[in-house]
């Protein structure tokens, strides 16, 4: 990576610096924009602009019903400007978004039956998008499905006691 494509401005260093001090679980771009007493716009450009340099990662989450990113910082310091004008390798550790570990049990076999697994709009589905699941005729039924199956089992349970 050349010098040139690590020109930091004063404000995406300060910016930086902050996403660094946030540690491992990183710092919402709302809370990064308030911090440096910027508008929304700002704020938002100057995270893409640093995760364009693959000093931070932006991750896509929602909060109290707002979709935001957490900015994560790949790199443990604010990398130092070059004096020279010759292009030279900057040394930094890039660390790995952190991930998100879940304890959780599935049968398989019910995961397969989901009418999302085999569904062409997959993709693009998500709350508050054109395809939703909570709108989705397909998942509805499927759900149905499985609720009056469920309440003929216990029912069946029921009536054995």
């Amino acid at each position: 990576m050349s010098s040139e494509k690590l020109n930091l401005t004063e404000l995406e260093k300060k910016a930086l610096k902050l996403i660094i001090e946030a540690g491992k679980d990183g710092l919402l771009q709302q809370d990064l924009w308030k911090k440096l007493n910027i508008d929304s716009r700002d704020g938002s450009r100057i995270a893409l602009r640093l995760a364009k340099k693959k000093l931070i990662h932006r991750e896509l989450v929602t909060v109290k019903g707002r979709k935001t990113y957490r900015l994560t910082a790949l790199v443990d310091k604010v990398p130092e400007e070059e004096e020279s004008e010759e292009k030279k390798e900057v040394k930094y550790e890039k660390r790995i978004p952190r991930s998100i570990k879940l304890d959780v049990k599935v049968r398989m076999g019910l995961v397969a039956k989901i009418p999302c697994t085999s569904c062409p709009h997959a993709n693009r589905c998500g709350p508050g998008n054109f395809f939703d699941p909570a709108t989705c005729t397909k998942l509805g039924q499927w759900l149905e499905k499985a609720v009056k199956a469920l309440e003929r089992k216990s029912a069946k349970r029921a009536t054995r006691v």
